[in-house]
């Protein structure tokens, strides 16, 4: 089981913000930040939410157990909230 939260950058962000720790954009539908331990690239999917997200940021709080799964819209992100799921990593 992991802490899974939602995060946006909110709904009237500027092209110039948005780059992850990796160095891509967010994407809805594939952005998550992950602990550390979990290198750029490792997939990471949800199956309550049948999609796989990939490992492209980082966060202060995303420790050991913790995802946080980018949404375009504030609005999407608030009603996702606080989940503890179940997910699959998928180390390469």
């Amino acid at each position: 089981m992991y802490n899974v939260t939602a995060y946006s950058l909110g709904d009237g962000y500027t092209p110039s913000h948005g780059v992850t720790a990796s160095g891509e954009r967010v994407q809805q539908g594939r952005t998550i930040a992950c602990p550390r331990k979990l290198p750029f690239g490792t997939e990471v999917y949800i199956p309550s939410l049948n999609h796989t997200y990939v490992c492209t940021d980082r966060g202060g709080a995303i420790k050991s157990g913790h995802l946080d799964v980018y949404f375009k819209s504030v609005s999407d992100a608030e009603k996702f909230g606080r989940q503890w799921i179940e997910v699959e990593v998928r180390q390469k």
